[in-house]
């Protein structure tokens, strides 16, 4: 959305991060991704470009009450974590691990761009700790992040102390 303002009117990232008062690195950054604006920042340097964002609150709902899309994880690792949920599911029932509940910044909708998936399961006797780094290897490669998986006691190591949110 940056992007297509400043290109719009013609502006270079230096002239735009000049006009802004910002670095033009700053505007790099959020042009690729790599760092998340806030509202404040975005709606500001968009202004800047001559333009406005209009926000607008849909529901996402069919009329029967069933969910359109799964927002629990509104965040792009998240996004990845629920398109993927049903194989990252399987993997972890393959290591005999079962209730795996989401800490963290994925968890609560506030992740960045080099967050990690902390998930916590309740780990059956014969667990090996092999089989949890290799399904946590593979769930790496669903949704591109790093990923700690482990007992739900290790949450407050990971330094999280709630209850998780449920991957179900």
């Amino acid at each position: 959305m940056l992007r297509r303002a400043r290109r719009l009117q013609r502006l270079s990232q230096d002239e735009l991060a000049e006009r802004a008062g910002v670095t033009q690195g700053v505007v790099a950054r959020y042009e690729s991704g790599r760092q998340q604006p806030t509202v404040a920042a975005l709606e500001r340097l968009v202004a800047v470009c001559g333009y406005e964002l209009e926000w607008s609150l849909r529901n996402t709902r069919e009329a029967g009450g069933a969910a359109l899309v799964d927002d629990r994880f509104p965040g792009p690792i998240g996004r990845r974590l629920t398109e993927n949920l049903e194989k990252v599911l399987t993997l972890i029932a393959g290591t005999g691990a079962s209730e795996p509940r989401l800490y963290g910044d994925v968890a609560d909708g506030s992740e960045g761009v080099d967050s990690t998936l902390f998930i916590g399961v309740v780990l059956a006797p014969a667990v090996e700790s092999m089989d949890l780094l290799v399904a946590g290897a593979r769930i790496h490669l669903l949704v591109g992040a790093p990923v700690r998986l482990g007992p739900h006691e290790d949450a407050a190591a990971w330094g999280y102390d709630g209850p998780g949110v449920p991957l179900s």
